[in-house]
């Protein structure tokens, strides 16, 4: 691989093939492949004691969240997002995309990988408790973060999906659960429940699902992230996709809830890009983890449509062109990869299967170059 100064690709060719005259680097019993892509994290929480949290209501599930970090003693914002980026750069992750809903956990100030794109997150459950001058940092951000449904203003979601056309993403937490399903169509359940002891303004009922909420709100097109997904249906997910609809989707997250198998797996639904959540729903923040369980809970697409849903994937849904594959012209960001078996060494499928396969390994993602 021949990388110029500013660390893009221009090359891949044999050591041979190489000029004498350029500098060269080897690294032997190593596997490249391009560094994966978390199209959704959060950075805070990491040292949330999720294990005892309640799981069978994510309104209950919110609320013990939301103690804890009023009552408890805990990691400021920013050192939990610093122990956050260190364990996924350990993990081998490239880039990763962070909803922010607490200032200080940016981890603007760390220059080593993975990147970050740390996006505010709105929660906003009235118009008067929204700033519009966040916009005007969104776009200079690149983009901006909307909560949820049930934790949104209708006219401040309108406002965000109608100002950031054309002047980043926004990312949204959306079709998640059953819970925000019934708030949207019923006004009713657990969520409407919790949204009532908070006193909290109350809007649900006025849609036929999440996607029809979505479509109200301006957000059915390109640029707009959903994440999750998980209690959608086929038929949601490719109306969404159809609008340019990037989907994302966290399997640790799902495995710790105990949810119910989801539409992804199903024919004809495009693969969504992944994420890895928070500490405060999964047990640890590791891009190849999310990428075995969700080659282990959805086989029948192939660990190599997995692999490309962690990388291709998740830098298509960020507007990465940079990113995804070590081609001519893209990022030298590589994951590097050792102790992988022969077999795999040349052979795509079989790389794609192990690091699917759940097996602990070393790995490092590096960005080039270093000499």
């Amino acid at each position: 691989m021949i990388v110029s100064e500013a660390g893009v690709i221009t090359e891949i060719c044999t050591a041979e093939q190489v000029p004498a005259t350029m500098a060269r680097q080897r690294f032997e019993g190593e596997v490249w492949a391009a560094a994966p892509v978390l199209a959704h994290a959060h950075l805070e929480s990491f040292d949330a004691p999720s294990e005892s949290w309640r799981r069978n209501s994510f309104a209950l599930w919110v609320e013990d969240l939301l103690t804890w970090r009023l009552h408890a003693e805990r990691l400021t914002s920013s050192a939990s997002a610093l122990l956050s980026l260190e364990e996924l750069e350990r993990n081998g992750c490239g880039l990763v995309l962070s909803h922010v809903a607490e200032r200080g956990a940016e981890g603007e100030t760390r220059k080593a990988l993975p990147e970050v794109l740390p996006f505010t997150e709105v929660f906003a459950p009235d118009a008067d408790s929204f700033s519009a001058e966040l916009l005007e940092k969104a776009k200079q951000n690149g983009g901006i973060a909307l909560h949820a449904p049930y934790s949104v203003a209708p006219e401040v979601a309108r406002q965000v999906f109608t100002a950031m056309q054309g002047h980043g993403l926004v990312s949204i937490h959306l079709g998640e659960h059953e819970e925000e399903r019934a708030y949207l169509v019923d006004g009713a359940g657990p969520m409407a429940d919790l949204l009532a002891r908070r006193e909290r303004p109350m809007v649900g009922g006025q849609w036929t699902s999440p996607v029809d909420w979505l479509r109200a709100m301006g957000g059915m097109r390109e640029g707009v992230l959903a994440v999750h997904g998980g209690n959608l249906t086929a038929a949601e997910i490719q109306e969404m996709e159809g609008a340019g609809v990037a989907m994302v989707f966290c399997p640790g997250t799902h495995l710790y809830f105990d949810r119910p198998p989801t539409a992804y797996a199903q024919p004809g639904v495009t693969l969504p890009a992944l994420g890895c959540d928070s500490r405060a729903s999964n047990a640890v923040l590791d891009p190849l983890r999310e990428v075995a369980l969700a080659h282990q809970s959805m086989p029948g697409h192939g660990a190599q449509a997995w692999w490309g849903a962690l990388t291709v994937r998740g830098a298509g849904a960020l507007q990465r062109q940079d990113l995804g594959s070590l081609d001519p012209g893209k990022l030298a960001r590589p994951l590097r990869v050792s102790q992988i078996p022969e077999a795999a060494h040349g052979n795509a499928q079989a790389f794609c299967e192990f690091l699917c396969s759940g097996i602990d390994l070393k790995r490092e993602v590096s960005s080039f170059p270093t000499c």
